[in-house]
């Protein structure tokens, strides 16, 4: 029967070989804990007894490499669980051949966090989830019969609120801007303008206008 250091070595090999999980004996991880245990326990004693001897560095050499082979093969297995479990949480098959019973836990609990992960985080992307492209007609609903048209608030509150009445009005002399309403103009002698009633009483009284009667000339903008 070949050594511990030599079934590593093939272990990994075989485990590079092959896709999914390579066939490995069933105390594989408790057998090779207390393989590198026993080994690094007899280098130090070696080295401990006499820094300089030649069986404790090589013992030490052997603990490192097999460490290193030991830590191959859990890394590319743990990737392949770890592939193995996303495809499953996606609908994909839970039978994983050849998993050790530390694996298979493993790989249950690897399933079930991320299937729990999509439902809560991403529920959108579970089977039978509703499409994200959702027709027009679908995403806006239609208002309601007894509710109000859209344009009757407008006109109820023009009702409510009658318009200004205007005014012509001549101005007599250059001034600075005047705002009226949203807009700023400018006056200018000559010019003739239609504006609220108000603001015709307050050109008139600072003597900046005159009024024009309703049939005057039409306004200059």
């Amino acid at each position: 029967m070949p050594d511990p250091y030599t079934q590593l070595l093939d272990q990994r090999r075989n485990e590079g070989a092959v896709r999914g999980l390579a066939k490995l004996p069933k105390d594989f991880y408790t057998s090779t804990t207390t393989y590198l245990e026993e080994t690094r326990r007899s280098y130090e004693t070696d080295l401990r007894e006499n820094p300089s001897s030649r069986k404790g560095e090589i013992s030490r050499q052997t603990y490192q490499r097999a460490s290193q082979l030991a830590r191959d093969i859990v890394e590319a297995r743990t990737s392949k669980l770890l592939s193995a479990a996303f495809q499953a949480s996606v609908g994909g098959t839970r039978e994983v051949a050849n998993a050790l019973p530390e694996e298979r836990a493993l790989f249950d609990r690897l399933v079930q966090n991320l299937t729990e992960y999509r439902r809560t985080s991403a529920p959108y992307l579970e089977p039978g989830a509703p499409s994200a492209a959702i027709p027009l007609a679908a995403a806006v609903p239609a208002p309601s019969p007894a509710a109000p048209r859209p344009e009757s608030a407008p006109r109820a509150a023009t009702e409510s609120h009658p318009p200004a009445r205007l005014e012509y009005v001549r101005i007599l002399k250059d001034s600075r801007p005047l705002q009226i309403g949203p807009d700023t103009v400018d006056l200018r002698r000559e010019d003739i303008l239609q504006v609220p009633a108000e603001t015709a009483q307050l050109l008139v009284a600072s003597k900046l206008a005159e009024r024009l009667r309703p049939a005057g000339p039409s306004p200059a903008t």
